[in-house]
């Protein structure tokens, strides 16, 4: 274990190349995202997962992007990503178009080692493949001779993830929905960890089947509870839908964003902005799973 400053120092250099997990509005590792911006980490090219959401939203704002790979950033029912649509408007970043299906394949060949993938039927009649050809590309099946689409690998150089548990060498549990975090951790040439609680070995072995991250794929371990607001983290909180309007009436500008960042992410460190949020953290935690859960 180590602190989030030491973790995101030593390991999150200048131009990486970098994924952010989670899906949506729920586990996103905000307190890694924020800890990048504090200390002004430029991302190279930022990958989310099928649906990014604030995980990419606030980096961009932060002006720390220059290309960014995704299939979709936004907030679900609450409208669309303010930062990511403005910029694309702007055209001040590059944005790697592609589909769902791509980022989970391309995962699966960037964990495998694979030179590319075959992708699924039907996505050759898309207009990703002419606007993104750096990932997208034909080549001919060796079988029957067909022309098929196919996909590079993703090899990102570090992944921000976020679990609710783990044990201090770094093997996870997900108490709910994996979503791409497995492969992006085994896709990763590094990942940093955020959890919500440090337990026992022998905690996480009574999860064999959720201990889906094991530990020779994690670099650094950090403590956040916390961490995943203002979205969720699953079996412990929800998603805080009055912050996530806040941000979303404040991001509406340069201006607003600034505002936002300056409040809630560069004058304050992380343990600050979780006594902050304390209050407003417990009044979304799903005590019923926990108690069911007996964590």
């Amino acid at each position: 274990m180590v602190s989030i400053s030491d973790a995101v120092s030593s390991i999150v250099e200048d131009g990486s190349f970098v994924v952010v997990g989670g899906m949506h509005l729920h586990n996103n590792p905000m307190a890694l995202v924020r800890e990048i911006i504090r200390q002004g980490r430029r991302t190279g090219k930022l990958l989310t997962s099928p649906c990014g959401a604030m995980n990419a939203d606030l980096l961009l704002g932060a002006g720390l992007v220059d290309e960014l790979i995704t299939s979709y950033v936004g907030f679900e029912h609450l409208g669309l990503a303010p930062n990511f649509r403005r910029l694309a408007e702007q055209g001040s970043i590059r944005i790697l178009e592609c589909d769902e299906p791509y980022i989970a394949h391309g995962l699966y060949a960037g964990a495998g080692g694979l030179p590319f993938i075959p992708l699924p039927r039907g996505l050759e009649y898309s207009d990703i493949p002419k606007v993104n050809p750096e990932s997208y590309t034909y080549t001919e099946d060796p079988f029957s001779g067909e022309r098929v689409l196919v996909g590079a690998p993703l090899l990102p150089e570090v992944a921000l993830l976020h679990a609710q548990l783990s044990d201090a060498q770094g093997n996870a549990v997900l108490l709910g929905a994996h979503f791409l975090d497995r492969l992006i951790a085994l896709a990763s040439k590094h990942v940093i960890l955020q959890v919500e609680r440090i337990v026992s070995t022998e905690e996480i072995s009574s999860h064999p089947m959720g201990t889906t991250i094991p530990a020779f794929l994690v670099d650094a371990v950090v403590v956040a509870t916390g961490g995943c607001h203002p979205t969720s983290s699953h079996a412990f909180y929800t998603y805080d839908e009055q912050h996530l309007r806040q941000y979303l009436e404040m991001a509406r500008d340069e201006r607003g964003t600034d505002e936002y960042l300056t409040r809630y992410v560069r004058q304050t460190t992380e343990a600050l902005y979780q006594q902050s949020m304390a209050d407003r953290i417990d009044s979304l935690r799903n005590e019923a799973v926990l108690e069911q859960r007996a964590l």
